[in-house]
């Protein structure tokens, strides 16, 4: 996938869809992309597939969301590249020209919610689920496949939400 986002302010040159074996930052910097997107360094605890909602704790450790994940999580962010288990890179947790993993036929522009699917979200509720806030689908996700290719987000202050 060719590098769209690119870092501003003093992280200039970062490569935000990469990852590395290594730590290259400290786990929770921030950063700003040219494109207005939100990115947080993180350390992976398992394999993420790119496009996966992922949890994020307080040490900054990424894991692909689920409904019995999401009450350990801090945040929420969004996978753009894959990453293997112990890898560092940057998550997207703000701004559009961002991609999510849907069920088939989630819809654009309603409530959005955790499933028990690893780092796939949906428009229709679950039990144990837990609501995703600040997240909106730009366009509908037609079929299975096209939800697992990535549909395109809003995310604005985003936020997993008990209910």
């Amino acid at each position: 996938m060719p590098n769209t986002h690119y870092a501003t302010g003093g992280l200039i040159g970062s490569r935000l869809t990469d990852t590395t074996t290594t730590a290259e930052h400290r786990l929770g910097q921030r950063v700003t992309a040219t494109d207005g997107t939100e990115w947080v360094y993180c350390v992976s605890s398992g394999a993420i597939t790119q496009y996966q909602a992922v949890g994020i704790n307080e040490d900054y450790d990424a894991y692909s969301m689920t409904s019995t994940l999401a009450a350990q999580s801090d945040a929420i962010g969004f996978a753009q590249n894959a990453f293997a288990a112990g890898e560092y890179g940057w998550i997207a947790v703000r701004g559009t020209n961002i991609k999510v993993r849907t069920k088939a036929s989630a819809v654009a522009d309603t409530q959005l919610w955790t499933t028990a699917s690893a780092g796939v979200l949906d428009d229709a509720t679950a039990a144990g689920a837990f609501k995703i806030d600040g997240v909106v689908l730009v366009s509908s996700a037609s079929t299975a496949a096209n939800g697992a290719a990535g549909i395109e987000v809003k995310a604005a202050w985003p936020a997993i939400r008990e209910t």
